[in-house]
């Protein structure tokens, strides 16, 4: 099993920075994209962007090494590309923050966070500010834990991901047991439906889809689309890497994914891919022998993302070119 897709993002990345990356080649865009521009300059490793739905904004995570306790933080994108830096709008050391996602609407953000005594849990903020929260499952199920939140377009539907689950069938009388499984639920946590196997959901502009990262009989994980219900799965990628952690483009037609390669239960090598969500036209938007993940489509084209382009792990942008964009 590999654990890693779905584990805290900053624990599987950063057990590379202790790798020789000034020997391996670093990451850069195919001719599929423009120019590889860095979002983020901090002296600390940033990652897990999610850019805000107006555009204007994005979360992210930051951690200064593997055992320090990473919080979220929100940037303003309007100076990004004019060599200066995007203005802070908010962080804090306080709260233990991973994995950040938007409401739709733009109003407050959804993500994992625990205290020093407690479990991880999923907790919304007041406002755009991690400062003040509340517990997502409160009112309805205090036991729930699950990873990469994801909001369907109305704000009413929370998808996620869920870690050793039994689903109890038939009265009961038949037992199905998933290690890695994907979730629904309302956002006080109650009526929590498991659709099967698979991690790392993502809504579909129009709702009615996700993507999702599910290992195959080959060993592998890879991309499926479905209904937001979990009917009529397909499987859009293929390989002998990991596909994992899929973005829909704006306009619901394409989804960004990272193929990484691992080794015991690393990353040891990732890289950005573009694919139709029929599967059709598959189209690379990084390369390199580092780390470039966890993709993040923005409503004016660019995909965000983190990788450790330089010594430290930041965000970066790239936007895919429409005209000319060879498909694989």
């Amino acid at each position: 099993m590999r654990t890693i897709l779905i584990a805290v993002a900053c624990g599987a990345v950063l057990a590379c920075l202790g790798c020789s990356a000034s020997i391996r080649r670093p990451v850069v865009p195919t001719d599929a994209v423009s120019a590889l521009e860095q979002v983020t300059h901090s002296n600390d490793n940033e990652f897990d962007p999610a850019v805000a739905p107006d555009g204007k904004s994005i979360a992210y995570e930051v951690a200064s090494s593997a055992d320090a306790m990473p919080h979220v933080e929100v940037m303003a994108l309007a100076d990004v590309g004019t060599g200066h830096a995007g203005k802070m709008l908010y962080t804090s050391n306080d709260t233990m923050g991973l994995q950040p996602t938007w409401m739709p609407d733009g109003t407050s953000l959804i993500f994992v966070s625990r205290t020093k005594n407690s479990a991880k849990a999923l907790v919304q903020t007041f406002g755009k500010s991690p400062a003040e929260t509340n517990f997502v499952a409160e009112a309805g199920d205090p036991y729930l834990v699950a990873e990469w939140p994801a909001m369907s377009p109305d704000g009413q539907t929370m998808a996620m991901s869920l870690v050793n689950v039994v689903r109890f069938e038939s009265g009961w009388r038949s037992v199905r047991q998933f290690d890695h499984a994907l979730g629904i639920s309302d956002l006080i946590g109650t009526g929590v439906t498991v659709l099967g196997s698979g991690s790392a959901p993502a809504f579909s502009p129009d709702g009615r889809r996700i993507a999702f990262s599910r290992t195959t009989s080959d060993g592998h994980a890879h991309l499926f689309v479905a209904n937001a219900d979990g009917t009529e799965s397909h499987q859009i990628s293929y390989g002998s890497a990991d596909d994992v952690e899929p973005s829909w483009s704006p306009d619901g037609l394409r989804v960004a994914f990272c193929s990484a390669h691992v080794e015991e239960e690393r990353y040891v090598q990732a890289n950005l891919f573009v694919v139709h969500d029929d599967g059709a036209g598959l189209v690379q938007l990084t390369e390199g022998d580092r780390l470039a993940s966890r993709p993040s489509w923005s409503r004016d084209g660019f995909v965000y993302f983190h990788a450790n382009a330089t010594e430290r792990f930041h965000i970066w942008r790239v936007r895919l070119k429409e005209a000319g964009a060879a498909s694989l």
